[in-house]
C-alpha cells in the first residue's frame, strides 16, 4: 500500500534528472507476459527522451539500469496488482510501488519525481485501516477505496492460543505444594484449583485483545484514519473496551474473518467506512459553500491563491476536480505564480504541487467530480480546485 510516508520519501528525493514511469499491470492471466514488455518499451522511450534532453548515452543507461533489472526479475512479476509506478533518479535513487490503480502508460522526465497519479490513494475519501482477529492471531491492513494490503510490520502480539493448551494443562493439573492430598479412592487424580479452563481461556483472550488494542492505537497514533474491526462478537466487544481510538473506530463486522474471502474482506469493510467518507465529503463541500457565501477571506479559488496557500501550510481542505491539470511555475522565494497553457521547461502541474503540499502539512484532499464543484458556484463554469484555509 502506498502511504503518506512513501509520498514524503519521493518528495524528499531531489535528483537533478528524475524518471517517473507508470504502467498497468496484471496479477494473473495471459496479459502478465506483456507487462515486462510494456516496461521495456517505456524504458526505451525514457532513454530517447534523456538523450534529447542532453544526457550522455552512458548516463542514460546507468540511470535506467535498475528498471532493466526488474524486467528480468521473474519473481517480481509474479506479485503484481493493477499498476506499477517506477522512479529512477540520476543520483542513484530508485523506488517502485505496486498499487491497486490502473495507470495509463506514461513517462515523465523532470527534476524530482512526478507523483500525481498516486495521489488518489491518499485522498481523504478512501484511506482506512482494518484489523482482523481470531483466537489464532490478528492481522492489520491498510485500505483504500481500491484494495486492502496487509501491513506485516504492525508489530501485533502473537496469537493467544500459541501456548494456550500447554499453559492451561499446567495450571489445571498442578496441585499446590502447600496443600496435602487428602482424597481417598473416590477422589479423581486430576484436581482443578482456581479458575476453570473456560474462565482461564477467556482471561487469556481478554488480555491478548488488550495488547492488540494497544498495538493498533500506537500504529494509528499519527494517522487520523478510520478503523474497521472484523472478529467474533466477543473479541470486537473487548476491543471496543480497550481501544483509545474513539470516533476513529468506524465500526465492527461481527464475524470470523475467514468467512470473508475472494475480495469480500475489502468490499465488506469499505462498505462500513464508505458512509463515513461520504459524510466527510458532504461536510467539506458544505463548509466551502458557506465560506464562499460569507466572503473570500477563508477560501482560495484561483490556482495561484491555492498554490501559495498550500506552500504556506494554510490549506486545511483541498477540493480538487479529479484529473484536473493546471500548468505553470511557482517561485517559492518570490511567492509568485505564473500559469501556462501547456507543459514546457520548468513548467509543473500546479494542482499536483498544491495537493502534495496540502498532504505534507496534514491537510485533507478530496478528489471530486466536476459537477460537485460547479454546484458550489451554481454555474456550469467552476475552478478546478478550491482550498479551505486554516487562517
Amino acid at each position: 500500500m502506498f502511504k503518506q510516508s512513501d509520498l514524503s520519501t519521493l518528495i524528499a528525493a531531489t535528483p537533478g534528472r528524475g524518471v517517473s514511469i507508470y504502467l498497468p499491470t496484471h496479477s494473473s492471466g495471459p496479459e502478465t507476459r506483456q507487462d515486462p514488455i510494456r516496461l521495456r518499451n517505456l524504458l526505451t522511450e525514457a532513454h530517447s527522451r534523456l538523450l534529447a534532453a542532453g544526457a550522455g548515452k552512458s548516463e542514460a543507461e546507468s540511470l535506467l539500469a535498475p528498471g532493466h533489472t526488474l524486467i528480468e526479475d521473474e519473481r517480481f512479476w509474479r506479485y503484481q496488482d493493477q499498476g506499477l509506478a517506477l522512479f529512477l533518479g540520476a543520483d542513484g535513487s530508485q523506488y517502485h510501488f505496486t498499487v491497486p490503480l490502473t495507470f495509463t502508460e506514461q513517462v515523465h522526465l523532470e527534476p524530482g519525481f512526478y507523483v500525481k497519479p498516486l495521489l488518489p490513494l491518499l485522498a481523504a475519501d478512501g484511506e482506512f485501516a482494518v484489523l482482523t482477529m481470531t483466537a489464532d492471531g490478528a492481522a492489520f491492513y491498510g485500505g483504500s477505496k481500491f484494495a486492502l494490503t496487509q501491513e506485516r510490520d504492525a508489530l501485533l502480539p502473537a496469537g493467544p492460543t500459541d501456548n494456550l493448551d500447554d499453559d492451561n494443562q499446567n495450571r489445571v493439573l498442578a496441585s499446590p505444594t502447600a496443600r496435602p492430598h487428602i482424597g481417598g479412592k473416590a477422589t479423581t487424580s486430576t484436581q482443578v484449583y482456581g479458575e476453570t479452563p473456560t474462565d482461564w481461556r477467556k482471561t487469556a483472550l481478554d488480555e491478548w485483545v488488550g495488547k492488540v488494542a494497544s498495538a493498533v492505537d500506537r500504529r494509528l497514533a499519527d494517522r487520523a484514519i478510520p478503523l474497521v474491526v472484523v472478529a467474533d462478537p466477543e473479541l470486537t466487544g473487548q476491543f471496543k473496551k480497550r481501544t483509545t481510538l474513539g470516533p476513529l473506530l468506524a465500526g465492527t463486522v461481527d464475524t470470523n474473518p475467514a468467512a470473508l474471502v475472494n475480495g469480500k474482506l475489502h468490499a465488506t469493510t469499505y462498505g462500513v467506512v464508505r458512509p463515513h467518507f461520504e459524510a466527510s465529503q458532504r461536510a467539506a463541500l458544505e463548509r466551502a459553500a458557506q465560506l464562499l457565501a460569507d466572503g473570500p477571506t477563508r477560501v482560495a479559488v484561483t490556482i495561484g491563491e491555492v498554490v501559495r496557500a498550500a506552500f504556506q501550510g494554510r490549506v486545511d481542505t483541498l477540493l480538487l476536480t479529479a484529473g484536473a491539470v493546471e500548468w505553470g511555475r511557482f517561485d517559492e522565494m518570490a511567492d509568485a505564480v505564473e500559469t501556462h497553457s501547456e507543459p514546457g521547461t520548468s513548467v509543473i502541474d500546479l494542482t499536483e504541487y498544491a495537493t502534495v503540499k496540502t498532504l505534507e502539512n496534514k491537510g485533507s484532499v478530496y478528489m471530486l467530480e466536476p459537477e460537485d464543484l460547479t454546484a458550489l458556484f451554481k454555474s456550469s463554469v467552476a475552478p478546478a480546485s478550491i482550498a479551505v484555509l486554516r487562517y
